[in-house]
């Protein structure tokens, strides 16, 4: 009578549970740097993010049988993309929670692809930075209420930052990590 490889299994999930937690943390770091303000932060954690699952995948595979090399690709692509959507993600999260509401006034507007608008407090005045991506396109002079974060790490944002595009990127996170879970504990099965 055969038994079920619990041990493989057991190896398989705790293996994926430390490839994501090792990525979490990656993650959050870059999140921090693609936050703050201009392109070029964006850019750089990003590009970070994504190499944040490769220390990650590391741990997933150590251990895994040598037969599982197209579950491999798969398990490092999805890592990889999770890894990138959740470091997007940091910013409006973090700014929902620890965000202090500010009742600004657009000073500006800069054009491209998308605008720019330039807001700052209506109390004393000061610069607070760009928003991009509104629901509207305030005019000049008009208020508008906006998150800024009190430690100066991120640039500020829309009062609400936690919206549509977030709700989205969570559902497709826990979609991966689910799928990782699978693949994870899949991988380190033994053949029949």
């Amino acid at each position: 009578m055969r038994h079920y490889p619990w041990h493989a299994l057991w190896t398989g999930i705790w293996r994926t549970t430390a490839a994501f937690v090792l990525t979490a943390v990656l993650v959050a770091i870059t999140g921090l740097i693609a936050g703050r303000p201009g392109f070029t932060w964006l850019l750089v954690g990003s590009v970070l993010s994504l190499a944040a699952a490769v220390p990650g995948y590391l741990v997933h595979r150590a251990g895994a049988p040598d037969h599982t090399a197209a579950t491999r690709v798969v398990m490092f692509l999805v890592l990889t993309f999770t890894a990138w959507l959740a470091a997007l993600v940091v910013l409006p999260v973090y700014m929902s929670v620890e965000g202090r509401p500010v009742d600004a006034v657009v000073t500006g507007i800069s054009n491209g692809d998308a605008p720019v608008f330039h807001v700052s407090d209506s109390a004393t005045g000061k610069e607070l930075g760009g928003v991009r991506f509104l629901d509207g396109e305030p005019k000049v002079g008009e208020r508008l209420p906006v998150r800024v974060d009190p430690r100066g790490w991120f640039n500020v944002t829309v009062a609400e930052p936690v919206g549509r595009f977030t709700t989205f990127a969570l559902i497709v996170v826990g979609f991966c990590a689910l799928l990782a879970f699978l693949i994870g504990a899949g991988g380190h099965m033994p053949d029949d």
